[in-house]
């Protein structure tokens, strides 16, 4: 039976929504023999979510990492690295629910069958069932401005970069998955050294797609699926106006300005 890590960065979150997570991954790893969960918290001035997360620890297959500093999504993601052992390695976000045991094991299992495959993208949907067309082509400079901000007339051009030839009804290579579940095989996500802690927020899933697809492959899988809340940081605000553009520029500068 293959082992299993998970990794969650957590940010000021409430006792509730841990609770929850911790109690869904608890029933969908069920049929899994070896488990481990990295639950880290990313707002380490918030002593009481600190307190609450190390309550966990008893059990045995929970470890509680917190930083010093928050140094973002992937730098969060990146501090299980020396802990890994795993066959996989999943980094998810606190606002997914695993539907069933059922799903994740189809997951694993295709990663069983296919070797040359080093991370799996499952179909992502809203709680009300409805699929998130969170698939993208490798991005542009244009296809980033207009995502961030809304101009008339480019309706089509946002349609064609997250409606894929491929679509969503069967599995395909990816060249630009979400981060909010990735399933990677963990030797793969130890070689390309995790994250690139470059980026604070936004783009980190756009740069490891990138990093997997040199040593590795990245599969849409659609025969399993996960339920995505889509809690997120405003974009619009000054702050994930800031990050946004800052990240930009870490990924242009690293794969090359592509204007469109």
């Amino acid at each position: 039976m293959p082992s299993v890590s998970i990794s969650i960065v957590l940010y000021n979150n409430t006792v509730k929504t841990v609770n929850n997570l911790v109690r869904n991954i608890e029933k969908s790893t069920n049929d899994l023999s070896d488990v481990k969960l990295y639950l880290v918290n990313n707002s380490p001035e918030n002593e009481s979510l600190t307190t609450y997360l190390r309550t966990f620890e008893s059990t045995g297959w929970i470890k509680t990492i917190v930083p010093e500093t928050n140094g973002g999504f992937g730098s969060g993601n990146n501090l299980v690295l020396p802990y890994l052992h795993s066959d996989y390695h999943i980094v998810m976000n606190p606002d997914i629910m695993i539907s069933s045991e059922r799903e994740l094991d189809k997951m694993i299992e295709y990663l069983e069958n296919n070797t040359d495959v080093g991370l799996l993208s499952p179909l992502i949907k809203f709680p009300n069932g409805e699929i998130q067309h969170l698939l993208k082509r490798k991005s542009s400079v244009l296809d980033m401005a207009i995502r961030f901000i809304s101009l008339p007339g480019t309706e089509r051009r946002k349609a064609w970069f997250i409606n894929l030839p491929d679509g969503y009804s069967h599995t395909h290579k990816a060249e630009n998955v979400p981060g909010s579940f990735l399933v990677f095989r963990t030797s793969v996500f130890k070689k390309i050294g995790g994250f690139d802690e470059k980026y604070f927020l936004y783009m980190e899933d756009c740069d490891i797609t990138m990093k997997v697809n040199e040593v590795s492959n990245t599969v849409f899988f659609p025969n399993a699926f996960v339920y995505h809340e889509w809690q997120r940081e405003n974009r619009k605000s000054i702050k994930g106006i800031y990050h946004m553009i800052s990240s930009m520029f870490v990924y242009f500068n690293k794969w090359g300005w592509k204007l469109y």
